[in-house]
């Protein structure tokens, strides 16, 4: 409201009724979290092995990337959603050493726009990859995402990808709100950081020590989607899969990285 003063136009200011919290989550999403790794005390990198022979530091771009051979996943793919989630075998998945992990969101190309909540979990073994559909309504139901938190938070299991901070923080924030402290989280950049490569994304280190071209063809794609294309499937399988087997790889490569980048605890906080 406004009026004139002396001469001077005065804005009269109203207090702005607060919203309920559940009507601003509803305009704005869910409150923030925040997830990093708790510290692993002070061994420090002292008495690192060599890097490996044979080996670039860079990763390869241009013609040399594109030369290499695709990465591809010849195992078996499971698409799991809430209409056949009683067929999972989660006998293999919680008797698995080794998980590779990895997240697929609906991209946002609106600066300043919220993130998405993650469409799809992977998680992959050797031969197998099972891809879980998070949202509704579709998506998996409470019951799953129960299991799944637990494979999340265990310790016995180690879960392998890049940008392991990001996922597990938008799964909490998304999807699984009462986690708080998970286990067994392995980054692999953590197992070449203290070599100083300038790219460690996940491309880069299939590129270094796989020799193979991970397709980003479908990157940007829905993954929100009730039915998801065979492409999408494949791509998503691939980019789980390839953390499992750059996880034996380079613990291969790096003898006794686990001094270094050992499977961590993961804490995951409101911001």
């Amino acid at each position: 409201q406004a009026f004139k003063l002396k001469g001077f136009l005065v804005i009269a200011m109203t207090k702005r009724k607060r919203k309920p919290q559940d009507e601003e989550q509803a305009l704005h999403g869910p409150r923030q979290k925040l997830a990093c790794f708790e510290d692993v005390g002070s061994e420090g990198h002292g008495g690192l092995p060599p890097y490996p022979e044979g080996f670039p530091r860079v990763a390869p771009k241009g013609d040399e990337l594109n030369v290499m051979m695709q990465m591809d996943f010849h195992g078996k793919v499971h698409l799991v959603s809430r209409a056949n989630e009683g067929n999972v075998d989660w006998t293999a998945l919680e008797a698995a050493t080794v998980l590779g992990f990895d997240t697929e969101t609906r991209p946002v190309f609106q600066k300043g726009a919220p993130r998405n909540p993650p469409a799809l979990l992977q998680l992959a073994v050797e031969a197998e990859c099972w891809i879980f559909q998070l949202l509704p309504p579709v998506g998996v139901s409470d019951a799953t995402f129960r299991r799944l938190q637990s494979l999340l938070e265990s310790p016995t299991i180690v879960k392998a990808g890049v940008g392991m901070l990001d996922d597990y923080r938008d799964l909490g924030l998304f999807h699984m709100p009462s986690m708080s402290l998970a286990c067994g989280v392995l980054d692999l950049q953590e197992i070449v950081k203290p070599y100083g490569l300038k790219s460690t994304g996940l491309r880069a280190l299939a590129a270094m020590f796989l020799c193979r071209r991970i397709a980003k063809s479908q990157q940007t794609s829905d993954w929100g989607k009730a039915q998801l294309s065979q492409a999408q499937l494949w791509y998503a399988a691939v980019d789980a899969w390839a953390g499992w087997r750059l996880c034996g790889i380079l613990r291969g490569l790096f003898d006794g990285s686990e001094r270094w980048a050992p499977p961590r605890k993961l804490t995951i906080t409101n911001a």
